[in-house]
């Protein structure tokens, strides 16, 4: 979405306001679209927004036991190679008691901004899989909130718990790593009871607009990344846990980055980042961006005021 800003009103740390676009302070407008929070606090956006393609979202949604993990990953990575950009794949390793008491299970959905028609084409060869339900339907943007766990009852917003993610990014799905987190994933929760409401997400967004644009142009660095995958560990707050917890969230995360093309550079996605990861796994590996953002750092805010999450330090290195 960095892409989309015109122009931003930022209020720096010692009071000042400043307008930045591509023509005010053209640095700076660099800077905020993917380390904003770094320089100050944006008080008002002008946005290029938008029409939908259309009114409706289309989806079918399927429940695989975890056996069939080999078939559905290797089917997505054939459905990455021709996903169109008005169609999205979203997958959990998720524990479903109603399902599987004992085990997680594979959700897994084909989402169409549009008919069904779409939706249903690329969805049949996940039928051939043999999954053990299917749902199919069609929904505002708000309802597939509800249809993906994502709305205020979900578990990933679960109220009061904390909740640990060690995301990366990837350009395909490395079959053997996700089996590994599967199985990491249903021994931890039965050997851990307090995170068994622990589970993890695999993100398959359109990519082709974000792909079209100058990747020097924003400080966002993984254009190249397909997917981002996430786990999302979760308990009630307990510093017992707090270390089993982190263990379990980044062991998940090795296995991906072991089993991915450039296993030596962690591509994580800022707003997951738990916030040990490296800065250039945050902002990119390439030397020229980490250069300009402690530069614009410097210039702009040298106290180090904004510094909540992953913030940029002069001595990157």
């Amino acid at each position: 979405m960095a892409d989309q800003v015109i122009s931003a009103r930022l209020l720096l740390p010692p009071g000042e306001l400043v307008t930045v676009s591509q023509k005010s302070h053209p640095d700076l407008f660099w800077a905020i679209r993917g380390a904003g929070h770094n320089f100050g606090l944006v008080v008002e956006w002008e946005y290029r927004v938008s029409d939908d393609h259309a009114p409706l979202w289309s989806y079918e949604i399927f429940v695989y036991s975890g056996d069939k993990l080999e078939a559905l990953y290797e089917e997505t990575n054939r459905l990455l190679r021709d996903q169109p950009a008005e169609l999205v794949h979203w997958g959990y390793i998720i524990k479903v008691a109603e399902i599987d008491p004992d085990h997680p299970v594979l959700w897994f959905g084909i989402i169409n901004n549009g008919s069904p028609d779409i939706a249903n084409t690329y969805a049949k060869p996940f039928h051939e899989i043999g999954p053990l339900s299917v749902q199919t339907g069609q929904g505002s943007l708000h309802d597939l909130a509800v249809v993906t766990f994502q709305d205020a009852d979900g578990p990933g917003c679960a109220y009061g718990m904390t909740s640990l993610r060690y995301p990366i990014g990837l350009k395909s799905y490395n079959v053997m790593g996700v089996r590994k987190v599967y199985n990491e994933t249903d021994s931890t929760l039965r050997k851990v009871p307090e995170i068994a409401g622990s589970f993890f997400l695999l993100e398959g967004y359109s990519t082709q607009p974000v792909k079209a644009i100058d990747a020097a142009s924003t400080t966002f660095p993984h254009q190249d990344d397909n997917i981002v995958v996430t786990s999302y560990v979760m308990y009630a707050p307990d510093s017992n846990i707090d270390p089993v917890a982190k263990e379990f969230g980044e062991k998940l995360r090795k296995y991906l980055l072991d089993g991915s093309e450039d296993p030596e550079h962690l591509h994580a996605y800022v707003n997951y980042a738990d916030g040990d990861e490296s800065l250039q796994a945050i902002y990119g590996w390439e030397t020229w961006r980490w250069e300009k953002l402690k530069k614009l750092k410097a210039q702009w805010e040298p106290k180090n005021t904004m510094r909540y999450h992953v913030h940029i330090e002069q001595n990157i290195n």
